[in-house]
């Protein structure tokens, strides 16, 4: 959230059967330290206070961080940061997770923050449901460049009469997965430029001819429309193999 606009995007779960059948969905142990995005009135605030080692719940509205103060009088693993959550520096060598139920207007800005700004091993998401499925449209680039970085899926649905005030779309439970080996910089630059030539169809400028055939039967893609994560890094792979 913003904080011209802190209200435009304030909708909360508050019912403590919906919380806890999204938190069984969410794999988290004694052992972990938590970021929240979005404390709002701390109702998943105690939940991952019970469940984790730590939980640093980070709020921009004041007020909110007042409510979350007093639910959370009788414990001492947490703290609450008031502070934007764009402005707000992860730590760069601590094992960490996230989880946060984040605004609409600033989803992709978190998601690319999350994913080049933090060093989180999984990152559990409410966001709006067409937005997640934007995150596994392999034609488009978002997805391509967040894919080099993160698995991302889709855990569930979660239907709008879950909040108050009610939203006008349904949501979804998206996990986030840091791949084990990060690319480095000079790949990433090299894979910017492919996949916005890629999703240009533009294909003559990564491949000739030949290449472009060798590097399809390799990726084992029958349909350039319908690429899973693994097909699209493996025709990267070929490029670079091609371009060396």
């Amino acid at each position: 959230m913003n904080k011209v606009n802190i209200k435009d995007s304030q909708n909360f779960i508050t019912s403590k059967y919906h919380i806890e059948k999204i938190m069984k969905l969410i794999d988290l142990n004694e052992n972990d330290n938590i970021f929240e995005i979005g404390a709002g009135k701390g109702h998943f605030t105690i939940e991952l206070v019970n469940r984790c080692n730590y939980v640093t719940a980070i709020e921009i509205d004041p007020k909110l961080c007042g409510v979350t103060q007093d639910k959370l009088l009788n414990y001492a693993n947490y703290q609450i940061v008031n502070d934007d959550i764009l402005k707000f520096n992860f730590p760069k060598h601590k094992s960490y997770k996230i989880f946060g139920s984040i605004p609409y207007n600033i989803s992709t800005s978190i998601i690319r923050k999350i994913v080049y700004e933090s060093t989180a091993t999984v990152s559990y998401l409410i966001v709006e449901y067409g937005f997640a499925k934007r995150l596994l449209n392999t034609n488009r680039s978002p997805a391509l460049l967040l894919m080099a970085e993160v698995d991302i899926s889709i855990l569930a649905k979660i239907p709008r009469h879950y909040f108050h005030p009610k939203p006008k779309v349904d949501n979804s439970l998206i996990v986030l997965k840091r791949r084990p080996i990060k690319m480095s910089y000079q790949d990433r630059k090299k894979y910017k430029y492919f996949v916005m030539k890629w999703v240009n169809e533009e294909y003559k400028k990564l491949f000739t001819k030949n290449q472009f055939h060798k590097a399809l039967k390799h990726a084992k893609i029958n349909d350039l429309k319908n690429i899973s994560n693994e097909q699209f890094l493996a025709l990267f792979k070929s490029y670079k193999l091609f371009n060396r």
